[in-house]
């Protein structure tokens, strides 16, 4: 027979026992959130313009995301190789940066942008009237004031840099005063209010202004939107997001919709297609580092 102490004894271990056992729901972490993040830029809301995007793929996925917003493209594709940001909206510089990383990082989608607009996303550079005739602002860049958008802008950073270099401008020490203006449209009034005497920034902003007094000097090749970056996990599937933006028309417009809003250079795009190769090569526009 047994004990009284003893039985007590036995149904302690068995509690223990049954103690240790934990679910093997509960044993699982809760998984970690996906970041989808892009870069600031004055007067559109990017974190509402990457919203839709964020909450497509968390629906897809039945993940947990969310969404974050860095300074600029650079600080952006600084926190994709980090491995601080799962899914990147870059703009073309950022794209190119992050070509040039030593991260294994995956290309999605880009905006498929109809060709009239796609042609219209140009680079100009404009200047004050007089500066028009060939040569002048080579003649004159000693006392010339420049304005950029900015160090990562694509049409109005370093397209028109390229521009610049090729006429033999540094625009670092071949101006009288470099200025970033933070904005297109703060780089144009620049030169029309008398504050610059050159700008560069995209050729849509020029042209729906066109203030008197500023002259165009010289205009870009269309440029190609930077696709979506992803950077590569176990629990990261970037080619399962390759197929869900190739999805997104028909599965949540509104992912497009917000995307507009957030850069008009996409234009009246509605889907996403594979970017061509040959238009992103970075061999063909080298960002500097």
């Amino acid at each position: 027979m047994v004990s009284d102490s003893g039985m007590t004894r036995a149904l302690f271990v068995v509690l223990l026992s049954l103690l240790s056992v934990v679910p093997a729901w509960a044993q699982q972490a809760p998984p970690r959130t996906w970041v989808i993040a892009t870069y600031a830029y004055p007067q559109r809301d990017r974190a509402a313009a990457i919203q839709p995007l964020a909450d497509y793929f968390g629906l897809r996925a039945r993940h947990p995301v969310q969404v974050r917003l860095f300074d600029s493209p650079t600080a952006l594709v600084d926190a994709l190789r980090r491995g601080d940001v799962d899914v990147a909206v870059p703009n073309l510089h950022g794209y190119l940066q992050a070509q040039r990383a030593s991260e294994r990082l995956t290309t999605l989608p880009v905006p498929q942008v109809p060709a009239l607009q796609a042609d219209r996303y140009r680079a100009v550079l404009v200047a004050r009237q007089g500066l028009e005739a060939p040569g002048e602002l080579q003649r004159q860049a000693p006392t010339l004031r420049l304005a950029l958008v900015g160090r990562d802008s694509a049409s109005g950073g370093f397209v028109p840099v390229r521009e610049l270099r090729r006429r033999g401008l540094e625009p670092g020490t071949a101006f009288a005063h470099l200025a970033y203006a933070g904005s297109h449209a703060a780089a144009l009034e620049a030169v029309a209010s008398g504050r610059a005497d050159v700008a560069a920034l995209a050729a849509d902003v020029y042209d729906a202004g066109r203030p008197a007094g500023v002259v165009e000097l010289w205009r870009s090749a269309p440029i190609p939107p930077g696709p979506l970056l992803c950077r590569p996990a176990a629990d990261v599937p970037c080619q399962q997001f390759t197929v869900w933006l190739l999805e997104a028309h028909d599965e949540a417009p509104a992912v497009m919709a917000a995307l507009r809003a957030g850069w008009p250079e996409f234009g009246d795009a509605q889907r996403f297609t594979v970017p061509e190769r040959a238009l992103l090569d970075a061999s063909m526009i080298q960002v500097e580092p």
